[in-house]
């Protein structure tokens, strides 16, 4: 095999040189489209194999790899239409995962050489890779490996042994760290070695799983010798080496297991219906948290990636997402099994085996995946101690965050940035927990800077006097502002706003734009806006009836009133003058927020929408004010984590920071994953074309995440507060308070999920 660096950017070369990449991939996908598909397993590994060979000979290889390593150097965009390109072809996967870890480390810090020499055949599947780093008393505890390397002239004498090794009964080589220093336990002097398995000296003795395969194993090396040649990086370096290279395939392989993910997941779903599941509403709950993860998955990656391509460094999202994708392999091959009813009691080799014993197989599997390449539970040990920069539970030290606790992990773009430091420093200066628990926060003037700023219209059309700025930059000053528990009706005045704007009110949204209060006078109940006979009348302009519980109503300058034909029976649009209402002051269990009951008899408004107009209007409206109302719980769940994190961080107990204890700091990188997850879908929600058929579904599971959320990690943080949580002087309860009441004035998350998991399963009639 030719190996030089002229064959290995060969494919990069003729990329270049010829039709786009888009074009060429198509071409090449549809002429594997019309093969015939193997039927053996065999058959299926070696035309895998086959299939990484074309990609690399026509260009269209490692999309996320730099060209001068092979790859194409896409940008994320083009990664994502190349993953769906492929995804929707049904192309095999690379048949060796693990050569798409020590890839990137080579690509970052091998010499020239090295790169020249394994990365071609690595990204052929010619030669295949295994990770050499467990060992029998150092599995997730890496720093106690003791696999020896000693320096004999331009060798190394490796001898020592590693377990659990995935694919070394056919690997070509390993990478291994080993131990260069002197022994003990510590991460100085740890170095990392590119191994031939066909080495004299180097034995392997498979190890059979719980599912009955054999697939991992365990490596003992006597005495083996690896040229100095062989070493990536400088001796002693290669802990360092091991946890800083990973940053962009690891995020490129989230954005490829999402589309493996979704695959696996409609598999799941038709499993659902095909067994009579549909409607059944425990399932329909697990279908929408499935949906969620899938899609946590995707919009953490994409995040993390976006600030790799802009050359920023992508925070701790990829460890993040290695927990929750370990998690959610468990919870989806858990409802797997679980939709097979009586034949999960049959084995995966069993004639009568629901989908040929593949969900048995694949859940005995999945224990695996909270266990490799570090448990969950040292998984959150790295996200408390290296992300939030909790205290060592080891006694050693604490590092700094990788940012500030609370704040997004993947570097914002530059518009988001500034959107979020304005609102940030607006509330900032005038809002203090004491203030707010004394009535004394000056809402008028808060309310007034916010509108200087650009709120409530940020996102409104610039030809009405609005911002004309993204809904995604609109989402994240809400957040900012829910963060610093801002006491104004911004999402009430933005849900009305979107509902006039969605009707083509544009003579009655102009003064909101321009700053007026305003709030939504519809019955709500457990799915959201009520449209029902409970809605009042309204008979040519004049309406009668009772809306309760109406957020942001006794602040309002303005009233939006969904009612009724009182003739027709058509949904119909109303706006009024408050002073035209009764509205009376109701007890809010938020404390920051106003709420009002507003009766209405005989009182005279606009019509602006009726019939049809008016309830498209309405359900456009409602997924504005979702993907508000879920802004603003995310911004309530990052306060709350900053809070937890900062208390854990400080008070003493037993002699030891509490946030060194592990029922702590898990409790804390539980919060994060929760509140970052959230966040990042929220976004990714917002960001959809408001005319899509995704864009609801997205909002609701958004929604429903965000809301729940919300509530578990202000909850949590009450709990690490211990009694000073639990006290009125102190800001926890109101966080709580507020994430509580965001769950019951737009729609419960469960009927969110019930709603997105109907949509969802209707695709598999």
């Amino acid at each position: 095999m030719t190996t030089d660096s002229t064959r290995l950017t060969s494919g990069a070369a003729l990329g270049e040189s010829s039709a786009p990449w888009r074009e060429r991939l198509a071409s090449l996908l549809d002429a594997y489209s019309r093969r015939p598909r193997p039927g053996s397993s065999r058959a299926r590994f070696d035309a895998a194999v086959a299939w990484q060979s074309e990609l690399v000979d026509a260009g269209l290889a490692a999309p996320g790899w730099p060209v001068s390593a092979g790859g194409m150097g896409l940008d994320l965009d083009d990664q994502l239409d190349y993953y769906r390109m492929t995804s929707a072809a049904r192309t095999p996967k690379h048949p060796c995962s693990l050569s798409f870890i020590v890839a990137p480390t080579l690509i970052v810090h091998g010499t020239q050489q090295q790169r020249d020499r394994y990365l071609e055949p690595l990204l052929r599947a010619d030669e295949f890779w295994c990770q050499g780093f467990s060992e029998p008393g150092a599995g997730s505890d890496l720093a106690s490996l003791s696999t020896r390397a000693v320096a004999d002239g331009d060798v190394y004498r490796v001898t020592g042994q590693k377990i659990w090794t995935t694919m070394a009964d056919r690997a070509d080589w390993i990478f291994a760290l080993v131990r260069t220093g002197p022994p003990g336990r510590g991460t100085s002097g740890i170095t990392y070695l590119l191994i031939a398995m066909d080495s004299p000296g180097v034995e392997v003795r498979p190890l059979r799983d719980a599912a009955g395969g054999h697939h991992f194993a365990e490596v003992f090396f006597d005495d083996v010798e690896v040229p100095m040649a062989n070493r990536v990086g400088e001796e002693g370096d290669g802990w360092s080496i091991m946890r800083t290279s990973l940053g962009h395939e690891r995020a490129t392989a989230f954005l490829a297991d999402e589309f493996r993910y979704r695959k696996t997941v409609d598999q799941v779903l038709r499993l659902a219906v095909e067994q009579g599941h549909r409607d059944d509403p425990l399932v329909r709950q697990h279908v929408a948290d499935l949906e969620t993860d899938v899609r946590t998955i995707a919009t953490n990656s994409a995040r993390a990636l976006s600030a790799v391509l802009r050359q920023e460094d992508p925070g701790g999202v990829a460890s993040i997402n290695r927990l929750v994708k370990s998690e959610f392999e468990q919870r989806l091959h858990g409802l797997a099994l679980r939709l097979t009813g009586p034949g999960a009691a049959l084995g995966s080799r069993s004639a009568g085996a629901v989908d040929g014993g593949r969900w048995t197989y694949g859940y005995l599997m999945s224990r695996a995946s909270t266990i490799g390449a570090g448990t969950a539970e040292i998984q959150r040990n790295t996200i408390a101690e290296t992300v939030l920069g909790l205290p060592s539970h080891r006694g050693e030290g604490r590092r700094d965050p990788v940012v500030e606790p609370g704040r997004p992990l993947a570097v914002p773009e530059s518009d988001e940035r500034a959107v979020r430091s304005a609102v940030a420093g607006v509330v900032h200066s005038r809002v203090e927990t004491d203030r707010i628990l004394h009535g004394r926060v000056d809402t008028a003037e808060l309310w007034d800077a916010l509108v200087d700023f650009g709120l409530p219209g940020l996102a409104a059309p610039e030809s009405l006097g609005g911002g004309g700025a993204s809904p995604r930059l609109l989402c994240a000053a809400i957040e900012e502002a829910a963060y610093r528990l801002a006491p104004v009706p911004l999402v009430p005045t933005v849900a009305a706003l979107a509902l006039l704007l969605a009707c083509g009110a544009e003579d009655a949204a102009a003064p909101v734009i321009a700053g007026a209060r305003c709030a939504v006078a519809v019955a709500v109940d457990d799915f959201g806006w009520c449209l029902d006979d409970t809605a009042p009348t309204v008979t040519d302009g004049v309406l009668t009836g009772v809306v309760d519980r109406v957020v942001g109503a006794p602040d309002a300058q303005i009233l939006v009133v969904v009612a009724r034909s009182a003739d027709s029976g058509e949904v119909a649009v109303v706006v009024i003058e408050p002073a035209d209402a009764m509205v009376t002051r109701q007890d809010p269990l938020d404390l920051t927020s106003s709420v009002g009951a507003v009766s209405l008899d005989g009182v005279r408004g606009d019509v602006v929408a009726v019939g049809p107009q008016a309830r498209r209007g309405i359900e456009e409206a409602q997924r504005i004010a979702h993907l508000a109302i879920a802004a603003d719980s995310v911004g309530v769940a990052n306060r709350a984590l900053a809070m937890a994190v900062d208390w854990a961080g400080q008070r003493e107990q037993f002699g030891r920071i509490i946030g060194s204890f592990q029922a702590v700091s898990h409790c804390c990188a539980d919060m994060l994953v929760e509140a970052e997850g959230a966040r990042n879908q929220v976004l990714a929600a917002a960001d959809l074309d408001g005319d899509s058929v995704e864009a609801e579904l997205s909002a609701q599971l958004a929604a429903a995440h965000a809301l729940s959320a919300a509530v578990r990690v202000t909850e949590s943080c009450v709990q690490v507060h211990g009694g000073i949580g639990f006290t009125w002087e102190h800001p926890a309860h109101l966080l709580l308070r507020r994430a509580l009441a965001n769950e019951a004035w737009c729609a419960r998350p469960e009927s969110l999920r019930d709603r997105a998991a109907g949509r969802v399963l209707a695709q598999f009639s």
